[in-house]
C-alpha cells in the first residue's frame, strides 16, 4: 500500500519531540521486538545485535517517511510522537508491512514486533512526554502480539476511516497500572500484493492447522498423580483460549499473520518438545527450552515434566527423571474434588425415554470434589500479591439469584485465575448450569447460582462497571425497587439490556461449549451411541434438570436405526440444552445429519462441535445453519459431535425440535441415504414423537 507521506515533516538528526508544543494533542507510538531476550539467550549477543540493527533501520525509515519524531529508544523499543492519529497508524502499518517483506526474503529467525498507539494531551518536559496517556500507550504495546498493531479507543475515533485498514474491537483488557479495563482496538490492513493471496492464505492455513494440532496435544497432557495440577491446568487454559481465537479467525476468514501465529504457539511447542524429547535433548538445548517454558508457564510445570509426572492421555507416564537444578518451589495446588458425571435429560418419545442423558463426559481423571472448592470456585492464586477485592453493593443481598453470582464474581476477579479454568471448575460441579434460568438458579442450589458469575463477566465485558453499579441503578428505577422481588426484576432487566443478551447470549453459549467440551463436558438431554450392530439412545428416567439416572434404549432394526430421531425440548428464557452423538464399537464410518426447528420452521439457534478424539476438539463451535449440517465420517474422521440449542429470548420460553440421524455414508435422496443397505425411508423416530415436551 502507498504510504500517506508527509513531505514537509521529515526529521533527520535531533531525536526529540520538540516540534510538538506543550499541552497539544499528540499521538504516541510504542514498538517493541517480541522474543528478543529469548533470541539473545539462544543465539548470542552478536547475532542479536545484527537483528537489532536491521530492525532499527526498517523502523527509522518508516518513521521518517511519515513525519514521526523519535522521543527515545531503549534497547529494542521505540517511542515516537506524531501530530496526527492517522499518520501514526499508517506508519505502524508501513513498519509491519516492511518487516513482513524483509522476513519473506530471509531464512532463519525473523523479526516480529508489537505496536501500541494512544492519542491524548500528555505533559511535555525536556523533549519527553509524561502522564497517563503515555502509560496507556506503553501498556497497549505490551498487549500487542507479534505482528500486531493495537490502538486505544480514542485513537480509533480521532483517526476516522482509513482506506485498506480495518479496525477490530478486541474487547476490554486488564492492563497493568490501570484500575479499570481498557478497550483495545486491533488495526488490520490489506497488503499490496507482496505475494499471491492464494499462496499466502495456504501458508497461513497450514501454519494455523499446525498450531491447533500443537494446542490439542497440550490439552491432551495429564499429570500422573494430580488430576488438577494447577500449573498444567493454567497452561491448558491458555492453550484453550488461543485455540478458540485461532479457530474463530479461521471460521470468520480473518487474516492472521503467519509470524504472529508462530510466535504465539512457540511456548506450547517448547512444552511439547520437553515432554516428547525429554530423554534425548542435548543438555544446552534442554536448558534453553526449560527456561523458555518456565518463563511462559512457571517452573513447577518444568519440574513436573522433568520428573516424568506428565504424559499424553492414553500413554503410560514416562519414568521419573531428576529435576532441573534449583527451580523455585511449586505453586500451591487446589485440592482434588470429584464432580457429578454429566448426565443427560429427557427427550420426547412415544412412551420411551423422556429427556436423554449426556455421555459420561470424556475426562482424563476425576474432577475435583465440590466440597473442597471455595464458594466462589476460585483456586489459590499463584501471585504472591493479592489483587484488590472488588467491592459489591450489599443492598443486593436480598436478591437470591443475584447475590451469590455477584459474590462469586468478586472473588474470581480478585483471584487472578483464568476464566477458562474457572468455567471448567463450575461446569465440573454443575454441568447443567446453562439449563437452569439465572433467576431460578438459587432455587436449585446457591452454589449453582454462584456459577452464573460467568454470565456476569460476559455482560461486564460489554458494559464495563456494570456489576458494581447495577444495584444502585436498579434502586433508582422507581418506587418499591428496594423490595427483593422488585429489585430482582430491575436487575434482570439491566442484565439483559446492558449485556445485549438477546444478541450476545449465543456467543456466551459458544464460549462455554468451546471451553467445557470435551472436558469436563456438559449435561445433555439426549445421547446417541452408534455401535456397529445397534444404536443406543441414552435418556433420563426423571424429567428434572440435572437428573443423573440414565436409561438406554437399544435399537437393532436397520430401518429404525437410520431414521430421523426427533426430540422436543422446551427451553426457558436465556437457557441452553445439549445433545451428543458418539461412536461405540464402530467398524465402519457413519454420516451424522443434524437439524433444529422451532415451531415447525428451520432454526439456527444452535451450535455444533466435532471431536477429533474423545479428549480433543476437532473444531470450535460452529453455528448450525437453518438447513442443518451433515458431518461425514463418525468413527473415522471424527470421534463425536455435540449440539447446543439455545433460547436467547430473555422473556419467553421456546420449544425446539432437534432432529438427529446416523446413517451409512452414501448419496442422499428424498427418501433417505442410499448406502450398502439400500434406501431408508424417513419416518418418525421410535424414541420421541413430535410434540412431546419435557
Amino acid at each position: 500500500m502507498e504510504p500517506d507521506r508527509k513531505e514537509a515533516k521529515k526529521t533527520h538528526a535531533p531525536e526529540t519531540a520538540s516540534g510538538v508544543s506543550f499541552g497539544s494533542t499528540v499521538t504516541l507510538l510504542f514498538s517493541d521486538i517480541r522474543g528478543f531476550t529469548d533470541y539473545t539467550d539462544q543465539y548470542g549477543d552478536a547475532a542479536a545485535y545484527q537483528v537489532l540493527q536491521e530492525h532499527n533501520a526498517i523502523v527509522r525509515k518508516q518513521i521518517e517517511a511519515f513525519g514521526g519524531q523519535v522521543v527515545k529508544t531503549q534497547g529494542d523499543s521505540f517511542m515516537v510522537a506524531f501530530t496526527t492519529a492517522r499518520g501514526a497508524i499508517l506508519c505502524a502499518v508501513a513498519i509491519q508491512h516492511a518487516l513482513g517483506a524483509a522476513n519473506r526474503n530471509q531464512s532463519g529467525t525473523r523479526i516480529a514486533i508489537g505496536i501500541g498507539i494512544n492519542t491524548g494531551e500528555p505533559i511535555q518536559e525536556g523533549g519527553d512526554f509524561f502522564g497517563g496517556m503515555v502509560n496507556l500507550a506503553a501498556r497497549i504495546c505490551a498487549a500487542a502480539g507479534p505482528g500486531e498493531i493495537f490502538i486505544a479507543e480514542t485513537t480509533r475515533y480521532v483517526a476516522g476511516r482509513i482506506e485498506s485498514v480495518e479496525f477490530v474491537d478486541r474487547g476490554l483488557h486488564e492492563l497493568k497500572g490501570f484500575q479499570e479495563p481498557q478497550r483495545v482496538i486491533e488495526v488490520r490492513w490489506q497488503s499490496s500484493g507482496a505475494e499471491p493471496s492464494g499462496a499466502k492464505e495456504a501458508e497461513s492455513a497450514a501454519v494455523m492447522q499446525n498450531a491447533i494440532d500443537v494446542l490439542n496435544r497440550v490439552l491432551g497432557v495429564a499429570h500422573a498423580d494430580d488430576p488438577v495440577f494447577r500449573p498444567l491446568v493454567e497452561c491448558q487454559a491458555k492453550a484453550s483460549d488461543l485455540r478458540l481465537t485461532l479457530s474463530r479467525s479461521a471460521s470468520d476468514r480473518q487474516s492472521q499473520s503467519v509470524q504472529r501465529i508462530q510466535e504465539a504457539i512457540r511456548p506450547f511447542e517448547d512444552f511439547v518438545t520437553l515432554l516428547v524429547e525429554r530423554d534425548t535433548l542435548e543438555e544446552q538445548r534442554s536448558a534453553q527450552i526449560e527456561t523458555r517454558v518456565a518463563r511462559s508457564f512457571g517452573w513447577p510445570l518444568v519440574t513436573a515434566a522433568a520428573r516424568g509426572r506428565l504424559s499424553f492421555a492414553g500413554a503410560p507416564a514416562p519414568t521419573p527423571a531428576p529435576a532441573p537444578a534449583a527451580p523455585p518451589p511449586p505453586a500451591p495446588r487446589p485440592a482434588p474434588r470429584s464432580a457429578p458425571a454429566p448426565a443427560a435429560t429427557p427427550t420426547s418419545a412415544p412412551a420411551p425415554p423422556p429427556v436423554p442423558a449426556a455421555p459420561p463426559a470424556p475426562t482424563r481423571a476425576p474432577a475435583p470434589k465440590a466440597a473442597e472448592v471455595p464458594t466462589g470456585f476460585a483456586a489459590p492464586r499463584t501471585s504472591a500479591v493479592e489483587a484488590p477485592a472488588v467491592r459489591i453493593d450489599p443492598r443486593g443481598a436480598g436478591v437470591r439469584w443475584w447475590a451469590p453470582a455477584c459474590e462469586a464474581w468478586s472473588e474470581w476477579k480478585s483471584s487472578g485465575i483464568a476464566w477458562a479454568y474457572a468455567l471448567r471448575l463450575v461446569v465440573a460441579e454443575y454441568p447443567h448450569l446453562l439449563a437452569v434460568p439465572i433467576r431460578e438458579s438459587a432455587a436449585h442450589a446457591e452454589r449453582l447460582a454462584a456459577g452464573y458469575f460467568l454470565l456476569l463477566e460476559h455482560v461486564e465485558n460489554r458494559s464495563p462497571g456494570f456489576v458494581q453499579a447495577a444495584v444502585a441503578r436498579a434502586l433508582g428505577q422507581g418506587r418499591g425497587a428496594g423490595e427483593p422481588e422488585v429489585l430482582g426484576r430491575e436487575l434482570y432487566e439491566l442484565l439483559v439490556t446492558d449485556g445485549r443478551l438477546r444478541e450476545t447470549y449465543a456467543a456466551f453459549v459458544s464460549d462455554v461449549m468451546g471451553t467445557a467440551i470435551p472436558n469436563p463436558g456438559l449435561w445433555a438431554d439426549v445421547g446417541i451411541v452408534e455401535q456397529e450392530n445397534a444404536t443406543e439412545v441414552i435418556t433420563h428416567r426423571g424429567r428434572v434438570v440435572g437428573e443423573t439416572q440414565e436409561q438406554t434404549e437399544r435399537v437393532t432394526a436397520q430401518t429404525e436405526r437410520t431414521t430421523d430421531h426427533r426430540f422436543a425440548v422446551a427451553l426457558a428464557p436465556l437457557t441452553a440444552r445439549f445433545f451428543y452423538i458418539k461412536p461405540g464399537d464402530l467398524k465402519t464410518p457413519r454420516d451424522v445429519d443434524i437439524k433444529v426447528t422451532k415451531d415447525g420452521q428451520p432454526s439456527d439457534h444452535a451450535w455444533h462441535v466435532t471431536l477429533k478424539t474423545s479428549l480433543v476438539v476437532r473444531s470450535e463451535p460452529k453455528r448450525l445453519g437453518p438447513k442443518g449440517v451433515v458431518v461425514k465420517g463418525l468413527g473415522r474422521e471424527f470421534a463425536g459431535v455435540w449440539i447446543g440449542v439455545f433460547n436467547a429470548d430473555p422473556a419467553n420460553p421456546a420449544t425446539y425440535e432437534v432432529v438427529m440421524a446416523v446413517r451409512p455414508p452414501g448419496p442422499t435422496g428424498p427418501t433417505g441415504p442410499t448406502g450398502p443397505i439400500g434406501p431408508t425411508p424417513r419416518k418418525a423416530s421410535p424414541f420421541a414423537p413430535p410434540g412431546r415436551r419435557h
